[in-house]
This record gives C-alpha cells, sequence and structure tokens, in this order.
C-alpha cells in the first residue's frame, strides 16, 4: 500500500464534505449541485488560470527582452558602421598612422545618448604596403548583465574607392 492511498482518502473525505456542506435543507442533491460550484472546483480554476496568466508574462518579459536585444545590436552596427566610414573618409598617410591593434576607439558625438553608454569598441588595423585590415569589435551587457560583443573586419587600400583625398 502506497503513501498515496490515504492521502487520496483524505482528500476525497474533505471534497465530499465541501460538497455536502454546500447543500441547503430542502433541495435535493440534484438541484444543490447544479446552483453553484464546489470549494476545491474554485481553487482547482484559479490554480489553472493563475498558471496561464504567470506563463503569459513569461512570455511578455521572453519578447520584451529579445526586443531589446535586437535594438542593442542595431546600435553596435551603427556604431562600427560610422567608424569604418570615419577611417575611410582620412588621408591615407592620416590612415595608415593609425596602424596597430586593439585600441580603444571614442564614440563619435553623434552617439552620445544614454543608450550608448553600455558600448566599449576597439579598432585593430593590420597589413603593410598599399593595404591594410580594418577589425572593428565592439562589446555591450544587455540589461540582464550578460555580454555580447559584435565584430566588423574590411579592407582598405590606397587609391581605393573613398581614397579621395591626397
Amino acid at each position: 500500500m502506497s503513501i498515496l492511498t490515504p492521502l487520496w482518502a483524505a482528500f476525497l473525505v474533505v471534497y465530499r464534505g465541501l460538497q455536502v456542506s454546500t447543500f441547503q435543507v430542502g433541495h435535493s442533491k440534484a438541484s444543490a449541485r447544479s446552483t453553484g460550484f464546489t470549494l476545491v472546483e474554485l481553487l482547482i480554476a484559479m490554480v489553472i488560470f493563475a498558471a496561464v496568466v504567470a506563463s503569459g508574462l513569461a512570455c511578455v518579459r521572453m519578447g520584451l527582452n529579445q526586443i531589446n536585444n535586437a535594438r542593442s545590436e542595431t546600435r553596435a552596427s551603427q556604431v562600427m558602421q560610422s567608424e569604418i566610414e570615419r577611417l575611410r573618409s582620412l588621408a591615407w598617410n592620416d590612415f595608415t598612422a593609425l596602424d596597430g591593434s586593439d585600441q580603444s576607439v571614442a564614440l563619435d558625438s553623434e552617439f552620445s545618448d544614454a543608450a550608448y553608454d553600455s558600448f566599449n569598441m576597439k579598432r585593430s588595423i593590420s597589413g603593410s604596403g598599399n593595404s591594410r585590415k580594418i577589425t572593428l569589435v565592439i562589446e555591450w551587457e544587455d540589461l540582464s548583465g550578460a555580454s555580447h560583443s559584435k565584430s566588423y573586419v574590411t579592407q582598405y587600400t590606397k587609391g581605393g574607392l573613398y581614397d579621395y583625398i591626397q
């Protein structure tokens, strides 16, 4: 005999006791049952309703986190694209003076909004001769404290498409 059998028997006694207590004097069992719900039925309905509401709220929270992560990814892409365009607008001599690895880069003034405060970008320029490889890595933390990073890699050559300043 398992431990569930006495528990089940106790539940049935309580359940039947609650059913009996809902009957009114002078009414038949069928008419008393059809006038309302027992306390156990209400409790079960409330538990199911609470589970549905809790799962709905959890889905809304996950959706808002996904929207925030997508917004951060877009901002990181904007910051890196702006830096690449700034580097491409430099004359070749000014550009080659920036050679080096893992240099921290200050964000442009157009990204001074508080939403960009969590972004940290590093730039690495490598290569020799008339060709350079630019690598940008940006890191940030989301609202939950999880770290994210994104990188852009591109090539830039002397006399290239954007090297119009001599």
